[in-house]
């Protein structure tokens, strides 16, 4: 393991370039994800022979393994975090710059896969907005690498073939990528589930089989390696379930590459100059690219131009080169005993600045001057939901929201129900009704309705019905808004959202599932002798509100605004069946009322997403604060068929 092999630089240059590729022009390579992991493999296949090899030879230590861990990532790592706070600064809205703080909080601790995986679902900003996402695998590999080393100080103790135990925990980790299906992001973010392709390089290295005498033979280990690599990076695209099955094309594709050894014929050819090149500068070349290309896409408020995105490749090329050379470099083999303990210090100062600009909600005042009206939009309606939590005061089971008086009023639903809250808040402002909102994102009031986001495990049925039972036990709520985005929840094959019974789990039926679970809830409501308001909800815009107004407070391009509104056709055609479905249930209950947004947002051909220079919503589907009060201003209740 000491001789160097230029070949395996060759290797990381293929993987970068697929994972760059894959990053600024998806189409033209649909599957260059699967360049990490190559790097997976490449790195338990080093990380592991220099640990061997220093068992091997007694010199092994693990302060200084982790020295060389601490003195070989931070700089890097370092560098790019400190450039994202400050250009995020410049670049970034508050709720924008408040999630990169957070970001960088968790980066710090090397834990970014773990927020990532928790904030995966509804509410998940799209994952090419997050300037950090691809630190996820990182906090991968440095979380392996914790145990790592002392795990193998023991299993090589116990043992005296520790490729068995080795391979069983290999097959321990990809087993378990294969069993828990129900939760994608898991097995996409979480290290147990990934393990597995650092133990491949690892057992790559501990129990290299038999070498490979023959020239021809490791000629056509390479190639069959490198056809798999190929085949891995157009055969799977974003739609592949991955990992899984799947991942076994890209991870044993480089394990063979790695296995041919470096005096083939083809492994000299990724030996080359400009391949090493590359392979050396990798690792920052990574660090680079994915926050230059995010930020791009922030500023243009959509994917920018090919000429963009060329140019911040080349840029994510020059400032890698120069950090391998004068950052990465100097420090990775510095002999200072203070350097660790100095870049550790930056980096945790670095991740404290980070949740600073988080408490401080991005700090707004940044972005006042451009344009108030559409930077609140982003976040002080976001903050009104995290921070105003009644849940002490009226002894509400999880948060809630409320105006501050006594609850004459509750609304249940999902994240729309917020916006309810907000709009009612504004219709009864100048009464003494209290107003309470109880929900979470993703979960309609249906009763006895489980309902999964994004294959996540249900998070709906048990809290729904306990807000349900709070409302029927407070005697001064007397009414009960139902507020959801209904449509999104009646087909599986357009929404993220599985629903069923939990009595009837082959249900597939989600109409049906949704129209019982809001009829039992209202029949729950009534026989508590709650009044009942079903909320018909407002149209979603079918585009982001940001092609609207210029809300950036620095753009690469000219901005130009886009007509907002949408076809009024389109919203009746989309929520035709939900409407029908509350119109049937206000048929079949006297007592029950309804709220018919429809008519504040559109007129008889158009629907709209700005009314008198008031931008009414903050993404495509939620309002946005002045949007809820618009709502409010305008309520009118009803019942089926009147006037």
């Amino acid at each position: 393991m000491t001789r160097y092999r230029p070949d395996i630089d060759g290797l990381r240059a293929i993987s970068i370039i697929a994972v760059v590729i894959y990053h600024a022009f998806p189409a033209a390579l649909p599957g260059g994800f699967i360049g990490v992991d190559i790097f997976f493999v490449i790195s338990g296949y080093l990380i592991t022979g220099i640990i061997v090899q220093g068992l091997r030879e007694n010199t092994f230590s693990l302060s200084q393994f982790y020295r060389r861990r601490i003195q070989r990532i931070i700089p890097a790592v370092l560098l790019v975090l400190a450039f994202c706070l400050l250009a995020g600064w410049w670049v970034l809205l508050p709720y924008e710059y408040a999630m990169l703080g957070k970001q960088t909080g968790a980066a710090a601790i090397f834990a970014p896969n773990v927020l990532f995986w928790s904030e995966a679902g509804y509410f998940d900003t799209d994952s090419r907005l997050k300037p950090l996402l691809h630190l996820w695998s990182l906090g991968v590999e440095e979380q392996f690498y914790l145990l790592w080393p002392v795990l193998l100080l023991c299993i090589t103790k116990i043992t005296k073939r520790p490729e068995w135990l080795i391979g069983g925990l290999l097959l321990l980790s990809f087993g378990a990528s294969l069993l828990v299906s129900a939760d994608p992001a898991a097995l996409f973010f979480l290290p147990h589930f990934r393990a597995w392709e650092l133990l491949l390089g690892a057992l790559l290295a501990i129990a290299p089989v038999a070498a490979v005498s023959v020239s021809l033979t490791r000629v056509l280990l390479s190639l069959a390696g490198l056809a798999m690599l190929g085949a891995a990076t157009v055969l799977i695209d974003h739609s592949t379930p991955f990992p899984g099955w799947w991942a076994l094309l890209p991870a044993f594709g480089a394990a063979l590459a790695i296995h041919a050894g470096p005096d083939n014929l083809v492994n000299r050819c990724l030996g080359t100059r400009l391949l090493v090149f590359i392979g050396k500068i990798s690792f920052p070349l990574y660090l680079w690219h994915w926050p230059l290309l995010t930020f791009a896409r922030i500023m243009e408020s959509g994917e920018p131009g090919a000429g963009v995105r060329v140019a911040a490749v080349i840029l994510s090329v020059l400032l890698a080169w120069l950090s391998y050379r004068l950052v990465e470099t100097p420090l990775r083999y510095h002999q200072d005993a203070r350097v660790p303990v100095l870049l550790i210090t930056a980096l945790f100062a670095c991740g404290g600045l980070g949740l600073l600009v988080m408490a401080k909600d991005g700090f707004p005042g940044r972005t006042a001057a451009v344009n108030d009206a559409a930077t609140s939009l982003y976040w002080k309606e976001w903050g009104l939901h995290e921070r105003d939590d009644c849940s002490q005061a009226f002894a509400v089971p999880g948060r809630c929201l409320s105006n501050g008086k006594t609850p004459g009023i509750a609304v249940l639903g999902d994240s729309h129900s917020t916006n309810t809250f907000f709009a009612l808040s504004e219709a009864y402002a100048t009464t003494d009704t209290g107003i309470v909102r109880l929900g979470r994102g993703g979960c309609p009031p249906l009763y006895g309705v489980q309902i999964s986001d994004s294959g996540k495990r249900d998070t709906c049925l048990h809290s729904t019905g306990r807000h349900i039972d709070w409302v029927l036990a407070q005697d001064s709520v007397t009414t009960v808004f139902l507020s959801s985005m209904g449509p999104m929840y009646l087909n599986p094959r357009r929404g993220r959202f599985q629903l069923r019974h939990p009595d009837e789990p082959g249900n597939e039926n989600h109409a049906s599932i949704f129209a019982t679970g809001l009829e039992d809830t209202v029949q729950r409501l009534l026989a508590g002798n709650k009044e009942v308001v079903l909320v018909i909800d407002w149209p979603g815009l079918g585009f982001h509100p940001e092609a609207c107004v210029n809300t950036r407070p620095l753009r690469l391009s000219a901005f130009e605004p886009r007509d907002c509104r949408s076809p009024r056709s389109r919203y009746d055609r989309l929520s035709r069946q939900y409407r029908d479905m509350l119109l049937d249930i206000a048929s079949r209950y006297s007592t029950v009322k309804l709220w018919d947004t429809t008519p504040v947002f559109c007129d008889q051909r158009y629907c709209y997403g700005m009314r008198d220079g008031v931008l009414l919503y903050r993404d495509p589907g939620h309002l946005s604060l002045p949007g809820s009060r618009y709502l409010g201003q305008r309520m009118e209740l009803g019942r089926p068929g009147a006037d």
